[in-house]
């Protein structure tokens, strides 16, 4: 049986196998089947289906998008073994199950959502940050508004995520009831900063709208946690 695995530059992130009527979900999600605890995945990213022999693969309104072939798709498309399939910056591909093809790791990166996994940099991608840190880039920064934070104001400069929530590990850390230890992520994006919600009793706010997927950042954003507001500069 043909193995389906998802890959980050040279490292295996999951194996699957699907079998004929099966129609799985790939996400970040708790509910997804096939899970990808990345924020790059949106919660709900990607299903696909064994039909007839045939596999079908949709996008289920994914913030970084599904791409066969180098094309966005946007309703369910049939797909071959042979086609180039990304599900943002990860590739969904088939292999006949060799362990051995598992590259070892070149070098970690600390995991955005959690604080003990790891997501893979190739050589050439240390190569390319390496490269990109002697450009200047916008220093954009978190500032507190309204209520209490410790610090009152983060520098994004240079950094791919910030965490905000009542935890020490946080970068910005907040106080009040039902507030979670990681309340939501700031991610660093190719097209800027991204809040992204955890879950959480306490829901967050952006521009006074509740939010439960990702959201683009603009300069003037308010982040609302309970009493607490934080401004995106």
């Amino acid at each position: 049986m043909a193995e389906w695995i998802i890959s980050l530059g040279d490292k295996v992130i999951k194996r699957f196998n699907i079998k004929e009527g099966w129609n799985l979900t790939i996400g970040r999600g708790t509910d997804a089947d096939v899970i990808v605890d990345n924020t790059a995945i949106s919660r709900q990213h990607t299903s696909i289906e064994l039909k007839d022999t045939r596999y079908i693969l949709s996008d289920l309104g994914s913030l970084n998008g599904t791409y066969v072939n180098g094309k966005r798709i946007e309703g369910p498309v049939y797909i071959t073994e042979n086609d180039n399939i990304k599900l943002g910056k990860f590739k969904l591909a088939v292999t006949m199950g060799d362990e051995d093809s598992e590259t070892t790791i070149a070098s970690y990166g600390a995991h955005p959502d959690t604080d003990d996994k790891t997501i893979i940099i190739d050589p050439k991608k240390l190569s390319e940050m390496a490269k990109r840190t002697n450009l200047k880039e916008p220093d954009h920064q978190l500032v507190l508004a309204e209520g209490r934070a410790v610090p009152d104001k983060i520098s994004l400069k240079g950094k791919e995520t910030v965490k905000i929530g009542k935890g020490r590990s946080c970068d910005m850390v907040l106080t009040g009831l039902f507030i979670a230890d990681s309340q939501c992520y700031i991610v660093k994006h190719k097209d800027g900063y991204n809040i992204v919600p955890q879950r959480s009793w306490t829901k967050t706010f952006l521009n006074g709208t509740k939010i439960r997927d990702e959201h683009l950042l603009r300069k003037g954003d308010i982040i609302k946690i309970r009493s607490t507001k934080i401004r995106f500069y």
